[in-house]
Parts: C-alpha cells; structure tokens; sequence
C-alpha cells in the first residue's frame, strides 16, 4: 500500500469517525431535548386537566369524560387517567398517535425516551376529588427526530464526499513532486539523467527534490568523469593521436586475436604506403604533412564503414593498414582494386602530388600468425612499388587443392541455404565462476554452413552473405530456428540465447517486421532471447535499434552490445540505449596479465558498465591468468576456449555443463 493510500485511509477513517461521533451526539442530544419536552408537556396537560376538572359540579362523570377527551383528541398523549379517591377510574389509551410508521424499527429500539408520566391531584376547595395521569405520546418525537438525523446525515455525507474529493486533490498536489522524484529514481535506472525543474514551495518537499537534483547532477558528473577517463585510456593506448585511427599496437593486437582465435577467418589485409612522404614534409612543412595524413586517414575511415567488422590503423608515418572480411581471393582481389581508386579520387589524387603503392594478402583458414600476415603484406607492397603500372597488387599464394567458389556460386550456394533452411547453429556457453560453482549465463549462437561436407564458419561466409544483401534473411533465419529450439525446451536451462545481428537487418524495416511476427508465434521464446550488435555499428543504426526496442522489448527480448572496446563510439551510448549488458571484445582480454594499460582498461569498462546496472560479459578467453584478472576486475561471465569450443548441439551443451557441474 502507498503512501498516499494510507494517507487517504486515515484521514478518511478519521473524517468518518468525526462526523459519525458528531451524529450520535447529535441523536443523544436530540433525545433529551424531546424527552424534556416531552416530560414538560405532560406535566402542564395534567396541571390544566385537574384545573379544569376541580371546576365539574358534584364530579359529573360525563363532564370529566368531555373534559379528558378534549385533551386527548389531539393527539399529544398516549395515556391520560383520572382515578377517584374511591380507585374508580376514567382513561383514554392510545398506542400510536400518526397513520404511518414515524421512524424505522431498528432506529425506535436504537433511540428510546425514558418518560415519566405526571400526576397531578385534583380537588374542589379542600376536598381531593382524585388524581389525574398523563403521558406523552412519542410519535412526534420520533419523526421529528428521525427527519433531523436524516437531514444531518445527508449533511455529513456531503461533507465527506467534498472533503475526500479536496483530499484527493491535495494529496495529488502534495505527492506531486513524490512522484517526479520516484520517475527521477527509476530514470536513474535507466540510465537517464534527468533533474527536476519543478520545486516544490512545501519545505520538507523542496529539500527532497533539491537533494535528488544534487544527487543526479553528482552521478552524472562521475559516470562522465569515468567514462571520459576510459576513453582518454584507450585513445592512448590503442589510437593514433593525429589521425584518430588505431595505432599500430591497436591494430595488430586486434588482428593478432582475429588470426590466433581458433575460429576460422577468412578476409584482406592491405598495407598503403605513401610514397616519399618524408620529402613532402621536409618540403610543405610538417603541418601540411599532418593534414595529408588527416585527410587520408578520413578517407580509409569512410571506405571501410561500407564493410562490417573491418577495421584500421595508422601502423607509423604514411604507411596505413585495412582488413576487411571477404570470402575468396577473387573477392579480395576486387576489393583492394577498389580500395586503391577510392584513396586515388580522394584524399591521395593527383592534385595533391604525391604517389601512393597498396600490397595485399587474403588470409584464410588458420594457419596465419601476425608477423607472416604483415610479411606478406608487406612483401605485396614492395611488388606494386616496383611494378611499372600496378600500385595495388595482392600477394599471391598457393592453397594447394583448395576451391574457392565464384560470387555466383557462392550466391547460388547461400540461396539454397536459405530455401532449405539448411543452416547449422553451435552455441558457445557464458559462464560465471564464483568460488568453484560454475553457472550458466548465456549462450552465443554461432552460425555455420556445410558445403561439399565442410562446415564454413561465418567468417568465411558472411563477407558473401553481406555483399548479395541477404543479412536480414539469414538473421530472420537463425532466429526462427532458436525460437524452435525454445519452445521445444532444448534451451530451458540456457538464461539467454544471444543471437548477434548484423546492422543491415536493423535497418531493413521488413525484418522489423519479421521479427514481431515470429514472437507472436512463439510468444514464450522471447523472454530467453537477446539480440547483439557491434559497438562499430551504433552510431549507424541508433536510431532503427531505438525503434526495434520499442517495438520487441515488450514481449521479453533484451539486447546488448557487442564487441566493446573496438569501435570509436563514445560510452555514452550505454546510457541512451535499452541495453542491458555489453560484451568486451576478445582482443582486449588477451594478454590482461602481463598489461597494465589494458588491465586497468578492461576494469574501468566493468566499472561503467556496472554503474548503469548493466551485465558485462567478456569473451575470447584462453589462458587462465588472463579469466582470472576479468573475475578480480567484477566482469559477469566469460566465454572463450578457456572452457569450451562451440558445442554443435544443445545435447553437446548439456553434457558439458553437467561435467562442469553447471
């Protein structure tokens, strides 16, 4: 019950208590009032019936029965009696004086009149001729009485309507700002700032608003404090102060992760160089040379937000790195053509004066380390900058009988995927160790392919998958098939099942669409699914996954962010965004042990993820030390090889977790 229901209560169970005492002393009054008037009226009807009775000649019995019934015809008196000295007596009795009931039964047994009959003596001179009894009808008493208390009552009761309603209204003014501060609580909660503007004039009131405020503003204050601190964190460690791009650590560090993982990758590293830079500074002069590298580390940035999950760096000097994700060497072949003209009719064209050379490797598979990538590279560079006509020139390397599919295979092949829904799912377990006890948190929903009895990974698969614009028909996809597996209760002891969607399908309103149509169908499924998004792709999407959320939230669905730590997002999405828990990128878990930068990174990041009540999971694990430096940092769950490859059915979940004692 709440405060202002109790409130209410009592002051209405006291407004009733003081209107009915107000009523029963109104009713007592009002009896004695008519019980003395009764009493009086029988006493002056009895002194002026013996009066006029002293004056009958010879107690002419006739006579003294005219004299009683003028009395008593009108109607005052129930009982009047004349007895003579010798017991002889004379009377007129009546039991009710009005033709209806004058008040309800219950209320004549409720109030009743303690009336005494008055007796008076008569006599003629010296001589006492008899005694003369009168008592007062009540009927008029009771009517009367009984109209007053009604009118009273209706009195009351209009009283207490109009005094609960003006309660009502001022309780609404009065807990008005009571409940601002508790919709300011809750924003609080959902990662909102918001402070009143609206102060109370009431003292005790004011100055709980007054103390919300100075609490939001100071909450406020050190989340941006905190979030500015990590932020200025990892612009140190892992971007390039001019350019804004990764740095040379932050790009091979990531790519070092990607190659090591024991997921399979598959995409093109590209090395551009610009050539004689060192002259163009010593001859421009160096703030001219550091615009040139602004402008081109603007133009890598805009060609490569066309391709999800690549990423960039400035590795020193004029010597720039891309990898993007593409599925054959035909594909990365394309791409670092179309690299190469991009940077040719932009920020490197021929009116700037200066040549630039690209080298490219496709690396596939996991036989790749970072040195030999960069090697390769490296090794492409120099090819295309002794090359005659080619500046963009990819490294060739022989994979044996390995077949690449043409982009109209690949088409074809991802089409009848979709048709014979054919798409295979592993989950990667999410767990949370806390003195020994291991509990499931999540699960990761990876999707794979089988063609010519190989199991692809989406690494391989997915740069085709975005390039034919089939995203939002493979997301739909795997989500429809978890669906199924939750309702059939393979999933039951899973928490969520996240599924990590790709950008293009949040912008697509159909999957919207789609999606709302699939959780009426399975209206259970969606209190145990999350969806995932990339923190590179938020700035994109904000706005269409604020319209998604709308929309899905309602029937159970949570989602998070993925790959934290990687994007150049400020952290203040965290606190704009329905989110309710983000996941820190493997590369940035790697090596915790042996990095104070990146551990202290990683533990700021728990921190304000944990300070907007948000979950924070981080993934990509594989040594011990680096698991337990995220458990002393507060992290939520791990996942990673550390524990567990993909399991390719929940069957295969199941029994891992029953031998983790999960």
């Amino acid at each position: 019950m709440t405060l202002r229901q109790q409130f209410s209560m009592l002051t209405t169970v006291l407004v009733i208590v003081l209107l009915m005492g107000s009523l029963v002393l109104s009713i007592i009054n009002g009896r004695d009032a008519f019980e003395q008037q009764l009493n009086a009226r029988a006493y002056d009807a009895a002194t002026s019936l013996a009066l006029a009775m002293s004056q009958v000649p010879n107690q002419d019995e006739v006579e003294l029965s005219r004299q009683i019934d003028v009395l008593f015809d009108r109607g005052f008196f129930s009982d009047i009696t004349f007895t003579d000295v010798h017991g002889n007596q004379l009377y007129r009795r009546e039991h009710q004086a009005l033709a209806h009931q004058p008040a309800p039964g219950w209320f004549r047994s409720l109030v009743s009149f303690n009336l005494l009959p008055a007796e008076t003596d008569v006599t003629t001179g010296w001589t006492r001729m008899g005694t003369v009894s009168v008592s007062s009808h009540t009927d008029f008493a009771y009517r009367d009485l009984w109209n007053m208390i009604q009118d009273q009552a209706i009195w009351f009761m209009a009283v207490l309507v109009v005094s609960l309603v003006a309660l009502q209204l001022l309780l609404r003014w009065l807990f008005k700002p009571v409940a601002e501060v508790e919709d300011q609580a809750l924003a609080i909660c959902d990662r909102q700032w918001r402070v009143l503007d609206n102060i109370p004039n009431v003292i005790e009131l004011k100055n709980m608003v007054l103390a919300m405020n100075k609490m939001v503003i100071k909450l406020q204050t050190m989340f941006n404090e905190q979030s500015e601190t990590t932020e200025r964190l990892r612009q140190e460690s892992f971007a390039d102060e001019l350019s804004g791009m990764q740095n040379r650590r932050g790009f091979d560090q990531r790519l070092e992760y990607l190659l090591r993982s024991n997921e399979e990758h598959c995409g093109l590293l590209m090395l551009m160089q610009i050539e004689d830079f060192a002259d163009y500074n010593q001859r421009e002069g160096r703030k001219a040379g550091d615009e040139v590298i602004v402008l081109t580390a603007d133009s890598v940035q805009q060609w490569q937000q066309d391709y999800g999950n690549s990423f960039s760096g400035r590795h020193a000097g004029a010597d720039f790195t891309v990898y993007v994700p593409v599925a054959n060497r035909a594909h990365a072949d394309e791409l670092i053509q179309h690299f190469y003209s991009h940077m040719a009719s932009t920020a490197l064209s021929q009116r700037i004066g200066l040549a630039f050379h690209v080298g490219g490797v496709f690396l596939q598979g996991q036989q790749d380390t970072l040195s030999s990538a960069l090697m390769r590279a490296d090794e492409a560079l120099r090819q295309a900058q002794r090359h005659p006509r080619g500046r963009a020139l990819l490294y060739y390397q022989d994979y044996g009988n390995t077949a690449e599919l043409s982009a109209t295979e690949w088409s074809e092949l991802l089409k009848n995927i979709l048709r014979e829904e054919e798409l295979e799912l592993q989950y990667m377990p999410v767990v949370r160790s806390t003195q020994g006890q291991f509990e499931l948190q999540q699960l990761e929903v990876y999707s794979r392919v089988r063609h010519r009895g190989e199991l692809i990974s989406a690494a391989r698969f997915w740069p085709m998958v975005e390039q034919h614009q089939m995203a939002a028909a493979f997301d739909i996809t795997v989500i429809r098939k978890v669906m199924e597996a939750l309702d059939s209760g393979e999933l039951c002891k899973a928490g969520r099942v996240c599924i990590n969607l790709s950008p293009a399908s949040v912008l697509d309103r159909a999957f919207h669409e789609d999606v709302m149509h699939l959780l009426k169908q399975h209206p259970e499924a969606g209190r145990k699914l999350a969806f995932e998004l990339p923190e590179y792709s938020i700035g994109d999407v904000e706005t269409q996954l604020q319209d998604l959320a709308h929309e899905i939230l309602p029937a159970g669905v949570v989602f998070g962010v993925d790959q934290v730590g990687t994007g150049t997002a400020a952290f203040s999405y965290m606190q704009r965004l329905p989110i309710e828990y983000v996941r820190i990128d493997g590369s940035l878990n790697r090596g915790l042990f042996d990095a104070q930068d990146q551990r202290f990174f990683t533990q700021s990041m728990v921190h304000i993820g944990h300070s907007l009540d948000l979950m924070v999971f981080g993934e990509g694990l594989e040594q011990g030390v680096d698991v337990d430096e995220l458990y002393r940092s507060g992290i939520d769950g791990v996942s990673g090889y550390f524990y567990c490859k993909p399991q390719p059915s929940i069957t295969a979940v199941a029994e891992w977790s029953a031998g983790f004692g999960v």
